[in-house]
Parts: C-alpha cells; sequence; structure tokens
C-alpha cells in the first residue's frame, strides 16, 4: 500500500510538472519535501545494528518500535 501511495503521489507531481520534490513519510504523514532535502546534514547508519556483514545483507528481524525507514 505505500508503494502504491508513494507511486501515486509522484506522478501527481510529475502531471503537476512540479520539479525538485520527492514523496515522503514525515511522522507517519504522507507530503512531498525538496529533493535537497536528502543532501542536507549527516547521515549515519549503525552498521553493527543494522547490517549483517557475515551474510552480506541487512537485518530486518528486529525492528520492531523503529521507524519504517530505518534511518
Amino acid at each position: 500500500m505505500v508503494a502504491v501511495n508513494f507511486a501515486n503521489m509522484a506522478m501527481s507531481l510529475a502531471l503537476k510538472r512540479t520539479k525538485g520534490r520527492m514523496v515522503a513519510l514525515n511522522q507517519g504523514i504522507y507530503t512531498d519535501i525538496p529533493i535537497s532535502t536528502i543532501t542536507s546534514g549527516q547521515k549515519r547508519v549503525d552498521v553493527a545494528e543494522l547490517y549483517d556483514v557475515d551474510q552480506y545483507r541487512p537485518k530486518v528481524r528486529h525492528v520492531m518500535g523503529k521507524p519504517m525507514f530505518l534511518y
């Protein structure tokens, strides 16, 4: 459902010829934000918590209480 909503909102932006914005979730609410948001500030990922280096894949089994998009 989330993917379909993102796609529909992205299509709406494209049909309105809106440039420089992307679809996002903010506190669980669908919105659109400036694309520059993704390049602002530092991003940190807790590799030991979220990534299994031996299996070469993300750890997705411990997501209870975490945001939809982990970081």
